[in-house]
């Protein structure tokens, strides 16, 4: 099998490969939450603070991205939104916990 103009490990990654999928369910800590919200835009998608729709229909806004190399400030939280995980589970996708 050949790849005209893409290297192997890029069309085979497992990153890769995930990053293409557009059913994933990622575990957010919104701006002034406490819990986290399943969403199925992919991160860096809007900017901060605009509003998207979780998966339990609530609005839940983007927050600010954490400068580096600090470690973002939610990532402690591993409370779930009861309404989001009843969603994810009946939609049965991968899912990834993400921090800004």
């Amino acid at each position: 099998m050949e790849l005209i103009g893409v290297a192997w490990w890029a069309e085979f990654d497992a990153a890769s490969l995930l990053a293409r999928r557009d059913d994933i369910v990622y575990w957010i800590v919104p701006s002034g939450a406490k819990v986290r919200h399943g969403i199925t835009d992919k991160p860096g998608r809007w900017p901060a603070g605009t509003e998207v729709v979780a998966l339990c229909g609530e609005g839940v806004k983007i927050p600010l991205a954490t400068p580096y190399p600090a470690t973002p400030r939610t990532a402690s939280v591993t409370i779930q939104c009861d309404g989001c995980v009843a969603e994810y589970r009946l939609r049965g996708s991968p899912s990834t916990v993400w921090d800004f």
